[in-house]
């Protein structure tokens, strides 16, 4: 039984998890840009730190941005 409930929990932390981020940045040349969108987070696995700075170099590439300064960062499930 307590074997169950370990897989169970384990197969449940390997779980990606949809969450929801809105990322505004400015450029260097005084540009400003909102991107949004869902990201798979895995509770217990990724951290609010690992998930910015992913969310970061996607926009960054994206934009075909090196520089640019982050104004707001937001990031919570998707599940209402």
């Amino acid at each position: 039984m307590t074997t169950t409930t370990n897989t169970t929990a384990s197969a449940q932390q390997s779980t990606p998890v949809p969450h929801h981020f809105i990322l505004t940045i400015q450029t260097d040349d005084g540009r400003m840009v909102t991107q949004d969108g869902t990201i798979p987070v895995v509770p217990g696995v990724h951290t609010r730190m690992q998930t910015y700075t992913t969310l970061r170099e996607q926009v960054g590439e994206h934009w075909g941005l090196t520089r640019f300064t982050v104004l707001f960062f937001a990031l919570e499930p998707n599940q209402l």
